[in-house]
């Protein structure tokens, strides 16, 4: 009795899991979980159920446009278009013949010639020439006066650097000079003396110079040796030479006294000019 009520239970049960997805008891499990899906179809009325062997009938509706899609100048769709064209464009006579006649056109766009804007030369509101030698500086300021510049023209003297010095600032005069040499000799540093009153530049009496050198470059490979050693306090100051140079300045020349400028300027080959900050 039990294997019959069991068999006839599973029996129902298969029929009805059968007839479920088939909709033989009314909607299917999917749409009653989903029904928006049906809600959100696109175009359902295009859609056409045909069978295997209707290749023709496909291809029949594979030609009609679709709704809103644009035609062409013949009524064809536009999407057979490219399709229409393919023949011709591998037959060079049908080609030949479909393309219209018309005048010739260059494959790149003539584009109008432009014209560049023309840039005014501008004059720098500062020119300066020189090295002069004395005797030079007075023939050029000569020369120079004619143009009547006036407050325009500033006369320089300049120096040449000529060394480099590696040095200690003074600091409490000579008992500041005496600790600081025993400090030196304590790290081991003997190269040094002491700067003399009798020196030209009274900033630098009673220092402590620990060099001379050509360049800045081995000035400052001296002072980074000394900080390795512990002296932290030495600086670099440029020597420059005895006898200057002179240099003129001009400021804010007109196209017409630059162009002056240059015709006395080629009495002094040796000189050169250059712009100079105002």
């Amino acid at each position: 009795m039990k294997l019959k009520l069991l068999f006839w239970l599973l029996l129902v049960g298969n029929v009805v899991l059968f007839g479920l997805p088939r909709g033989y008891f009314g909607a299917s499990a999917t749409e009653r979980r989903e029904p928006q899906r049906l809600a959100e179809q696109l175009h359902p009325e295009l859609l056409s159920v045909l069978p295997a062997n209707s290749e023709k009938l496909a291809s029949q509706l594979r030609a009609q446009p679709a709704p809103g899609a644009p035609a062409s100048a013949e009524g064809a769709p536009a999407a057979v278009a490219p399709a229409a064209a393919t023949p011709a464009a591998s037959d060079p006579a049908a080609a030949a013949q479909a393309t219209p006649a018309g005048p010739a056109t260059s494959a790149t766009p003539s584009t109008p010639a432009t014209t560049a804007p023309q840039v005014a030369a501008v004059t720098p509101s500062c020119t300066e020439v020189g090295n002069f030698t004395a005797a030079d500086a007075r023939r050029f300021s000569a020369q120079l006066a004619s143009l009547n510049l006036g407050d325009k023209v500033v006369q320089k003297l300049t120096q040449d650097v000529t060394s480099h010095m590696v040095y200690i600032p003074p600091q409490d005069g000579r008992e500041g000079a005496d600790r600081r040499i025993a400090e030196l000799r304590r790290l081991g540093i003997g190269d040094f003396y002491v700067i003399p009153d009798s020196f030209p530049n009274p900033a630098l009496r009673s220092g402590v110079s620990l060099g001379i050198f050509r360049t800045e470059e081995a000035a400052k490979a001296y002072v980074s040796q000394l900080i390795s050693r512990g002296v932290r306090s030495a600086r670099i100051i440029a020597r420059r030479s005895g006898a200057g140079k002179q240099v003129f300045q001009l400021r804010d020349l007109t196209p017409e006294a630059r162009s002056a400028l240059d015709n006395i300027k080629s009495a002094f080959p040796d000189q050169e000019i250059r712009g100079c900050s105002a």
